[in-house]
């Protein structure tokens, strides 16, 4: 669907590509597309109402007919790659990957290795208390980031005291633990 350009009360739809050419070209003037458009405009009233065929000769009006021809030949340069995209053979192998739909990929998601199953932290704790016996909120973390274990799941954030005393407070875990002088350590049942 074509895209619109709104100046100074009045709108033109442009094809979408001739859109992105002109918003290059005006960025390349240091303007806005609105004011490159008006411009060439006002270049073609003039040259209609003084009888001729050629704009003023102004430094600006040279400036400005060298981006009319520059938009030119990027639509020419844009319609040469769209004929050339319809024109592959059925049978021929892309040259790059299909495009995805949806969501982006995550920067760096296509190269990563495959992740081992996730470990719980509520495992974790268990596993650090189970070797080095009971510790504060804080060495417990501490002691998880140091073992590589354990990923945050979404927000991946820092693990820290906060989060493994929150764990450990959770009542659908509170039964497996015991807090005594500071320290967190493994309940009788665990």
């Amino acid at each position: 669907m074509p895209r619109g350009v709104d100046d100074g009360g009045m709108s033109i739809r442009l094809d979408p590509r001739r859109l992105a050419a002109l918003k290059l070209l005006a960025a390349e003037a240091g303007v806005r597309p609105g004011e490159l458009v008006t411009h060439w405009v006002e270049e073609r009233l003039d040259a209609a109402r003084a009888g001729g065929a050629t704009p003023p000769a102004t430094a600006a009006a040279g400036a400005l007919s060298a981006l009319t021809a520059r938009v030119d030949e990027l639509a020419q340069r844009l319609e040469a790659l769209a004929t050339s995209a319809v024109a592959t053979p059925a049978g021929a192998q892309p040259t790059s990957a299909p495009r995805r739909r949806g969501r982006p990929p995550k920067a760096g998601s296509a190269r990563r290795a495959p992740k081992a199953p996730r470990v719980a932290l509520h495992d974790e704790i268990i596993a650090v208390i189970a070797e080095r016996g009971p510790m504060t909120a804080a060495d417990l973390a501490g002691a998880i980031v140091e073992r590589g274990r354990y990923a945050p799941p979404r927000s991946g954030k820092p693990l820290d005291a906060a989060t493994v005393n929150s764990r450990v407070s959770n009542p659908t875990y509170r039964a497996r633990f015991t807090r005594s002088e500071g320290r967190i350590g493994l309940a009788a049942s665990s």
